[in-house]
């Protein structure tokens, strides 16, 4: 009987375990702004960031799609990232709407709530509602030298392309000049 009661202990322990394990061990991808409106022809930034949810990773891929309809690349790499060692150079395709990013950082990794990736310019292209998307192969690689990926959250952003609308008709007078001149 008391071997028994033992098994069991020790089996609920052990699932007490790998449950409260699974449940640390995780990290989402973000985008920022996640939402917004931008007028046709003009530029804007959207920055990747990676909350590692307390766990401490070394190496991230991010794989973003676009509609390369609606919006193009104009700089895949602005601004400042926690990366210091780049797999692959940053890949941006302009037919295809996709994005890439590929890097880490070495021993002991990084442990963050709000880890900048990179930060892409788009272009808007023509009108619509753009949708900026985390793909699958995206990884966040714990710490732990075997690579396992925490990765279980990715939040897409959404963004309105709008045409500029007309700034209305210009006034003058010759006989009455503006103040400002």
């Amino acid at each position: 009987m008391m071997t028994k009661v033992l098994i069991i202990a020790i089996i609920f322990l052990f699932s007490f375990y790998l449950t409260s394990a699974a449940q640390t061990e995780s990290a989402s991808l973000y985008l920022s702004p996640q939402s917004g409106t931008f007028f046709v022809g003009s530029t804007f930034d959207i920055s990747v960031f990676v909350n590692t949810e307390e766990n401490s990773i070394n190496a991230v891929q991010v794989d973003l799609s676009f509609p390369a309809e609606l919006l193009q690349v104009t700089s895949p790499t602005a601004g400042s990232s926690f990366i210091s060692i780049w797999a692959d150079q940053p890949f941006y395709s302009n037919r295809e709407g996709l994005i890439s990013f590929k890097g880490g950082v070495p021993h002991p990794g990084i442990n963050t709530s709000s880890g900048l990736v990179s930060t892409v310019s788009f272009r808007a292209k023509a009108p619509g509602n753009a949708t900026i998307s985390f793909l699958q192969s995206s990884r966040v690689l714990l710490a732990d030298a075997k690579g396992t990926n925490i990765l279980k959250k990715s939040t897409a952003g959404i963004y309105t392309l709008t045409i500029r609308p007309p700034e209305g008709p210009e006034i003058f007078s010759s006989t009455h000049p503006s103040l400002t001149d």
